[in-house]
């Protein structure tokens, strides 16, 4: 049986949710505090294919998927996060700085009431 060509579209579709699935990857793989390279070794490969998934410029095969998953100790619904919602088309998911990934880090460190506190002067300032 021969192969329909994909429509582009649908094709367009396909690279926007393996962007999507990269970008959780590498946010997931960064709270966990793993490199590349760490992650790589982990699945006896190199840290450039880690980066290729994490840019969306290569699929995630299922069972590296789940090799992933057991690695960084996420579900494969953590990586697709807000796609299970059903939103379509697929929204491109903001990239966290650096500076933002700290940010979340260093919250996530503090005793929830320090965290309500936080928020509440992030809030204020946020709407001056």
């Amino acid at each position: 049986m021969e192969q329909q060509p994909k429509s582009p579209e649908r094709a367009s579709q396909q690279s926007v949710v393996d962007q999507y699935v990269g970008r959780r990857l590498k946010l997931l793989r960064r709270q966990n505090h793993i490199s590349q390279k760490a992650l790589a070794e982990r699945l006896g490969i190199t840290f450039q294919q880690i980066q290729k998934y994490e840019k969306g410029l290569n699929r995630l095969p299922a069972g590296r998927m789940l090799a992933i998953c057991l690695a960084l100790d996420i579900t494969p619904n953590d990586l697709f996060h807000d796609l299970l919602m059903k939103e379509y088309p697929v929204k491109k998911p903001d990239e966290y700085t650096d500076q933002e990934m700290e940010l979340i880090e260093a919250l996530r460190r503090l005793a929830p009431p320090l965290k309500s506190q936080v928020r509440q002067i992030v809030g204020t300032l946020a709407s001056q």
